[in-house]
């Protein structure tokens, strides 16, 4: 299925959410956004047997689309573009071919953040490969896009657990190709030296964000609104987030087949596939002057803040990878391109 099978239906006359009444995307609620974007796009394009894009090969388009990225300063749009779509079908440079699912976050009791964290939030969930195997390993990502009532736009994140192959530190026995076999957060370590695609891929960021931000994606754009659209007055907001894989998710992944068809077979509706837990800023320094870095070491001492839940099947889809947009945070984009697109920042 090509990038024309997946059209545009944000900006469509929607007759399908509320009987008797037509209406615009921004007129919908959070959760109706999440139910037509899922129905009409995701799965009304889900691929068929034999449909499903390479994962594994492309690495020569994927050096040609990273030349086409640099030359045309597409990073610099993405990172100021606001909409839930491409505006036309758009092959993604990174994260290109994925799976999707509803899903929600489920606060715990007392949180100290404000916005989304304290809300019983709503979204779509899309997991993909950074890149195409051969080229860069085993590298998954998860994006997640929180769906906001009437005319505002979504709140996006992504997260990793590294720009390295999963597999690179782990024993040969231990490494496989589960999404679910490490943690994801949004502050990301340094490639190894001998990485050299992924060193460009940094390198290419930073020519876009302020430079050693380029690995750090911040989560205030999620605590500074809750899901009626309403600004937060006092925005608290965790530094680092990570998302553990729970027993459950661990438990329920086949490893030995593509995650795209291990997630719709083995994810069904209702998984709890995440804890959700973070650390404030002053907390990770202390941490790290003891030499506490990994991400597996610091969630002993992260604080559970929630959970992620899938409320859907996940899906292979057309509209998912070459339609849906996910917007990484603009906070440290460099003035030069705020200033052309412009945009305000979270």
């Amino acid at each position: 299925m090509s990038p024309a099978n997946a059209p545009s239906i944000i900006n469509n006359e929607i007759t399908t959410v509320r009987p008797g009444q037509k209406l615009k995307y921004s007129q919908l609620a959070a959760r109706e956004k999440r139910n037509y974007l899922f129905d009409q796009g995701i799965r009304a394009t889900a691929y068929g047997p034999g449909e499903m894009p390479d994962v594994v090969g492309g690495v020569i388009q994927f050096g040609e689309d990273a030349l086409k990225t640099y030359a045309h300063h597409s990073l610099s749009r993405s990172l100021t573009r606001v909409s839930d779509e491409f505006e036309v079908p758009t092959t993604k440079l990174f994260h290109t071919y994925g799976a999707t699912a509803k899903i929600a976050f489920v606060p715990e009791a007392g949180t100290p953040y404000s916005g989304l964290f304290r809300e019983a939030a709503i979204g779509l969930g899309r997991f993909s490969y950074a890149g195409p195997v051969v080229g860069v390993g085993i590298v998954p990502a998860l994006g997640l896009k929180f769906l906001i009532d009437g005319d505002h736009p979504s709140e996006n994140v992504v997260a990793m657990r590294m720009l390295d192959s999963q597999q690179s530190h782990l024993p040969l026995a231990q490494r496989h190709h589960s999404i679910f076999q490490n943690p994801f957060t949004n502050i990301l370590p340094d490639p190894s030296v001998t990485n050299v695609v992924m060193h460009v891929v940094k390198k290419s960021f930073e020519t876009v964000v302020e430079t050693g931000q380029g690995l750090h994606q911040p989560v205030d754009n999620l605590a500074a609104v809750c899901t009626n659209g309403v600004p937060e007055q006092n925005v608290s907001a965790p530094y680092r987030i990570i998302f553990n894989p729970t027993r459950e998710a661990r438990g329920a992944s086949d490893p030995t087949i593509d995650f795209r068809d291990d997630l719709a077979r083995n994810i069904p509706s209702g998984t709890v596939i995440y804890d959700v837990c973070a650390l404030d800023e002053q907390q990770e320094a202390e941490l790290k002057r003891q030499g506490i870095v990994t991400v597996e070491d610091l969630i002993p001492h992260a604080k559970k803040i929630g959970a992620i839940r899938s409320e859907s099947e996940f899906i292979a889809s057309a509209y998912g990878d070459y339609r849906l947009f996910l917007k990484h945070n603009a906070k440290f984009i460099r003035e030069e391109f705020r200033q052309q697109a412009g945009a305000a920042a979270h």
